[in-house]
């Protein structure tokens, strides 16, 4: 078993393969039986419940990004051993102290929504970026204080830019 994290919800995924390129899929107990062929490295057909879906598909620093129909999910994906141990020593991705959130794609900064001193909750929106001409709101990974911004609007940034650190 999968547990995935999209937008703070943890949904519970396991796959089983059934056939040449036949899955099913049960998502937090509810099932669906899909198709899913490689189009590409990174490009997947899939059909499921007689719709298509072409899915680009990118993993980076734990993170699947994942583009559909023009818009952008971040996945957080790991299996359930991983996810109890993280847990166990408190908490994913080692947001302790200080942390500096990076872009993850190369953009134009639109906006910055957050100053140096502000304090900020998990999921507030710390900045909007604009990347493959779709705006992408770039939240806090955890609470905190802003202590340094690294851009300013129209700031043009490349992939693993610094951005943001919170403390």
């Amino acid at each position: 078993m999968y547990i995935a994290t999209l937008d703070d919800v943890e949904y519970k995924i396991e796959v089983k393969e059934i056939g040449d390129e036949k899955y099913e899929v049960l998502i937090n107990d509810t099932p669906y039986t899909l198709d899913a062929r490689s189009v590409d490295s990174s490009l997947y057909s899939i059909i499921m419940d007689g719709k298509s879906y072409e899915i680009d598909i990118d993993y980076k620093d734990s993170i699947y990004h994942v583009y559909n129909d023009g818009k952008l999910f971040k996945i957080e994906l790991m299996d359930e051993l991983k996810k109890r141990m993280l847990e166990k020593r408190g908490g994913a991705g080692g947001l302790e102290g200080a942390y500096t959130v990076k872009s993850e794609m190369p953009g134009k900064i639109v906006e910055v929504k957050v100053k140096v001193g502000d304090e900020i909750k998990k999921g507030d929106v710390l900045l909007i970026l604009e990347s493959m001409k779709m705006q992408n709101e770039i939240k806090s990974p955890k609470d905190g204080k802003v202590t340094e911004v690294f851009i300013k609007g129209g700031d043009t940034i490349e992939a693993e830019a610094n951005l943001i650190t919170i403390e």
